[in-house]
């Protein structure tokens, strides 16, 4: 396999970054696939183009080096952005003096895939995977919230002892121990339309209803134990002298636990069952558990503390371990009972904005690292 050196490394993240691969951009997605396929040909990994149902996205990519589906560790990546079409030609991959790359989907995450196949490619060049069993799952719809893929990431992690995401690590450095989890709520008001100076008493607001639930909502946030609730988007009515008839936002709820999930489901629940206004104006709403909470098991935390220690061993910085508030396939296999740790990519951030960036330097070191904890989970170092 294409043995690791820098140089290599930031041709092929150039490439990758300077075209467009949206989730809903199949064809951009699946130019990543066949790019990491090919990279893959003729060796001991065998590789899967497996096609997603339900969406209009590209499909997955399963390489592994067994015929068995007992894995000693999966790896997990996405190979879609959150950007439309047009963005990879206004911000095309670039470079600076300090090494700091920058350009559509640099380190979230493309970067990450390209550090996870050559981690493989060094191992299985040096002959250390020998009798190993690894899959490495290139999803195609994270940044969805795996809302098509996600069976098939629970399907292929089902057996598996260990996961390991490969998100880029903190700005700072930091890995990643939990994350929060997501759900989606969309809510619908409906209400009567009327004039609103000839007779606005005779119609019933859906804008007005919707009002109040979004304050009562935002009353269900308890930052203190990392539970936020944000209406983010809303729309509604047909003109400013229109008593509103329909009104529509959309709610993403983050929460650290199942409890805090739980709590703020009924929170719903209860304002569902209130009215607010008066002439018949009410709201219903659609809930989708986007992502599970991604929480620290004594199996995990005791994986953080071997990999931190692996990190001393190759002349690291310390490696510290974060919450994150974001999602990723993680907290599908954490949820699953599987001891999974994430950020163990290079070094970036900006994720998901203009100012996404990814530290060269941080890509060997990280490798390396990644190596050592493939081959920890493996059985083939202590």
């Amino acid at each position: 396999m294409e043995p690791f050196r820098l140089e290599s490394y930031l041709n092929d993240l150039k490439y990758l970054v300077n075209f467009d691969n949206g989730s809903y951009n199949a064809a951009g997605v699946r130019k990543v696939a066949t790019f990491f396929e090919k990279k893959f040909a003729g060796t001991i990994w065998k590789t899967e183009l497996i096609p997603v149902e339900g969406g209009k996205v590209g499909p997955c990519l399963k390489a592994t080096n067994t015929d068995t589906d007992d894995y000693d560790v999966v790896l997990l990546g996405h190979m879609d952005t959150v950007f439309g079409d047009g963005e990879a030609a206004k911000r095309p991959y670039a470079i600076d003096e300090k090494g700091i790359v920058t350009g559509v989907g640099v380190s979230d995450m493309k970067g990450c895939l390209l550090l996870g196949f050559y981690a493989l490619a060094e191992l299985t060049n040096a002959g250390k995977l020998e009798g190993t069993k690894i899959c490495f799952l290139f999803n195609s719809d994270e940044e969805t919230g795996s809302k098509y893929s996600g069976r098939l990431v629970e399907r292929i992690a089902r057996h598996a002892k260990h996961c390991i995401c490969i998100e880029a690590a903190r700005g700072n450095g930091a890995m990643v121990k939990a994350r929060s989890g997501i759900a989606d709520y969309d809510l619908m008001a409906t209400g009567k339309a009327a004039h609103a100076g000839n007779n606005p008493q005779e119609g019933s607001s859906a804008i007005h209803e919707l009002a109040h639930w979004i304050i009562e909502l935002h009353k269900l946030s308890n930052y203190a134990v990392g539970t936020s609730v944000n209406v983010g988007v809303i729309r509604g009515g047909t003109g400013r002298n229109v008593v509103a008839d329909h009104a529509e936002a959309e709610v993403d709820v983050r929460f650290r636990s199942q409890a805090e999930h739980d709590r703020v489901k009924q929170g719903f629940e209860a304002l569902a069952k209130q009215q607010f206004t008066s002439g018949g104006a009410k709201v219903t709403y659609a809930y989708r558990l986007n992502r599970p909470p991604m929480e620290a098991t004594p199996a995990s935390l005791a994986i953080c503390d071997r990999v931190s220690a692996l990190a001393k061993e190759l002349g690291m910085e310390d490696v510290s371990w974060v919450r994150a508030g974001g999602g990723s396939d993680a907290n599908t296999t954490a949820a699953m009972g599987i001891p999974t740790i994430d950020g163990a990519g290079p070094v970036g951030a900006g994720g998901h904005s203009a100012r996404e960036w990814l530290d060269s330097k941080s890509v060997e070191p990280r490798m390396r690292l990644l190596e050592e904890t493939i081959l920890y989970l493996c059985g083939k170092r202590k």
